[in-house]
Order: C-alpha cells, then sequence, then structure tokens
C-alpha cells in the first residue's frame, strides 16, 4: 500500500528507500514500520533493483521509537497485545535480515534505539560524521526488544554490546567504525553516496551469487562448522546450473565484464 511516510525512488538497480516522517525525527510507529515493511517487501521482490539502501528524511535517520504511540499501547492494551505489538515491530528489521538482497543503512544525525535495531538489521551500515549513535532503553526502564540485543552482541561482540545496552551511552561514527559497527563513515551529507559506490561493488558479482552469499553466512554464524559447510555445498549445488556462472566463467576467459541475467 502506497504511503507518504516513505518515499521510494531508484539510482540505477539501487532502490532508496527513504523514511520520511522528518517532523518526527523520523521516530518509529506502526504505521511508518509497516509502510517501511510494505516497501521492503516491494523492493526485493522487484527484480530489477540489486541493493537496497535505507535512509531518513531531514536532520536525522531515526531518533527509534515515537513515544506517544509507545505510551498508547502501554495504556490501551494488557501484556498480551504488548507482546503482539513487539513481534509485529519484530518483523519489521527480520524482513530486511531475509532479503536476498545487500540492505545497506545510512545514518546521520540520530541512529537512536529502534532506529540502530533497525540498522543492525541490515548488511552494511554507513555513518555520517556527526551521527549520534546509542541504543538507550535502560535509561527509559526497559531494554531493547526489536532484535537489539540480539544483533548486536553478533554484530560488536559481548563486551562491547553489553557496554552500549546497559549504559545507554551514546557513541560516536568514529568508534562505531573500530568496534565494526560501521563499515564507513563518510563526511556529512555524502553518507548516500558512498552507498551507491558500495552498490557498485555489490552489482560486480552476479545478484544469485551474492544473495545466497548472505543467506549462507547469517545461517553460518549460528551453526557449527560442519552443518554450515553442507548448507555450503547445497547452495553452490544451484548456482553451478545457472547462465551466470557460464557468464561469469566465460567473461573471466575473455578477460571482460560479464552481463549477468539473475539467471
Amino acid at each position: 500500500m502506497a504511503s507518504d511516510l516513505v518515499l521510494i525512488r531508484d539510482e540505477g538497480s539501487a532502490r532508496i528507500i527513504t523514511l520520511n516522517r522528518a517532523d518526527k525525527r523520523n521516530a518509529f510507529n506502526l504505521e511508518l514500520g509497516f509502510a517501511f515493511r510494505d516497501a521492503l517487501v516491494a523492493a526485493a521482490e522487484a527484480t530489477e533493483v540489486r541493493t537496497i539502501i535505507v535512509n531518513g528524511a531531514g536532520k536525522s535517520f531515526s531518533a527509534g521509537i515515537d513515544f506517544f504511540a509507545f505510551a498508547q499501547i502501554i495504556d490501551l492494551s494488557g501484556n498480551a497485545t504488548f507482546r503482539r505489538a513487539v513481534r509485529e515491530l519484530q518483523e519489521i528489521p527480520n524482513a530486511m535480515a531475509r532479503v536476498e538482497k545487500p540492505v545497506i543503512a545510512v545514518v546521520h544525525g540520530h541512529c537512536i534505539g529502534m532506529a540502530l535495531e533497525m540498522a543492525l538489521a541490515c548488511d552494511l551500515r554507513i555513518a555520517e560524521v556527526g551521527c549520534k549513535i546509542n541504543i538507550e532503553e535502560v535509561r527509559l526502564g526497559l531494554i531493547p526488544d526489536v532484535g537489539g540485543s540480539t544483533r548486536l552482541v553478533r554484530a560488536i561482540g559481548l563486551p562491547r554490546a553489553k557496554e552500549m545496552i546497559m549504559t545507554g551511552r551514546t557513541i560516536t561514527p568514529e568508534t562505531a567504525m573500530q568496534w565494526g559497527l560501521v563499515n564507513e563513515v563518510a563526511p556529512a551529507g555524502e553518507g548516500l553516496a558512498a552507498a551507491l559506490r558500495w552498490h557498485e561493488e555489490f552489482c560486480a558479482g552476479a545478484p544469485n551469487a551474492v544473495g545466497l552469499a548472505k543467506k549462507v553466512l547469517d545461517l553460518a554464524y549460528d551453526l557449527d562448522a560442519a552443518s554450515s559447510m553442507q548448507i555450503e555445498a547445497l547452495a553452490q549445488s544451484t548456482l553451478v546450473p545457472t547462465e551466470d556462472f557460464k557468464e561469469g566463467v566465460a567473461a573471466r576467459i575473455e578477460k571482460r565484464p560479464p552481463k549477468w541475467k539473475g539467471r
């Protein structure tokens, strides 16, 4: 369903999804969350789209959860209803993680709480200089519940995740880069240009191979080595018969760029 809460445009084969609630610093309410999820699903299904880039309109990527909307959930619902609402919110970053395409977050201004949880579900994160990054739910008497506790520890390790979550401390993009939380620090206003350069690098690989590499890597993180290698073999067996594999070999022999077909 179309919504003005997200803006969608294409730069070649890159789909740019922009959170567009700038008057609220792109804070997430259910309406923005569901509009964002629908945009992700549409991008995942669009065969012409190779990479998805997520950013925010205005002065911030996102200030996280909309506390007024959050307060309404608390006031009007019992525990079971609240847990159902959390599960619905969790499905938004989970949808990003399931997409068999690279997803890049470009964060600027503020990337706070739920916003960082969304960025953590992306494959790469680019932070502009000056961005304030934190996950400060404990300062509200809560914990991260939209995948933050689960994904942050996987991204930066247990000691650093405890440092961020248990103190609510704000870190800089430079610190985030040192910790492995972001892949690149870009000058202010240049995050999108940096993401488009990453997009071009992804496009150098065959679409199905890049997508399956993402899935295999995500699965490998939680599996034992023997199980992971079996999945590698299974994934490879689906790629060997493809036209793109034949094209990749031919292009390498002929010393020319490959022309990927996605099949």
